[in-house]
């Protein structure tokens, strides 16, 4: 089976997650951050994950862009989704926001990956909003490895996986 990850990631706890499933998932595969590398052609791969952040409510733009102008053969795919995302009780909602219905409703799995809070990496804004979200100055890790975990063994199987 080959594999492709897509994600779209900012400032790097996206792109931590995305590589800890690189990690995970069996057989050839790829990765592509796509903020950053060339689309791929999806016609050599028979299982696609994508996964994203939330700022703001909505997942990066390369992430939504490419979903809409690829949804035709994206749905002809094995499909897994996640998101990264500051609070859990919201991921249903967000989830539902970033990507269409009918691949919500195509994709084998999807997971919460939790968050990371690397203000390093932060502009001026996003350190503002994050310290009213957290109400502090340090950094705050939260990728959930056995989420990860889940949507490899997930996505490498055949049941779908009610979340």
């Amino acid at each position: 089976m080959n594999t492709l990850i897509i994600y779209a990631s900012k400032n790097g706890s996206t792109e931590k997650a995305a590589k800890l499933l690189y990690n995970k998932i069996e057989g050839e595969k790829s990765i592509i951050n796509i903020r950053v590398e060339e689309h791929p052609n999806l016609e050599n791969y028979g299982t696609v994950i994508l996964g994203g952040s939330i700022y703001a409510g909505n997942i990066q733009k390369e992430i939504q862009n490419f979903v809409e102008k690829n949804l035709d053969l994206l749905l002809t795919k094995k499909i897994g989704l996640f998101l990264c995302c500051g609070m859990e009780e919201n991921y249903k909602k967000q989830l539902e926001q970033s990507f269409p219905k009918k691949l919500l409703n195509h994709s084998i799995t999807n997971q919460y990956f939790g968050f990371e809070y690397n203000k390093n990496k932060m502009n001026l804004i996003e350190k503002a909003l994050i310290k009213l979200v957290v109400k502090g100055k340090t950094n705050l890790s939260n990728i959930l490895e056995d989420n990860i975990e889940r949507l490899a063994l997930d996505i490498q199987g055949d049941i779908k996986v009610d979340q």
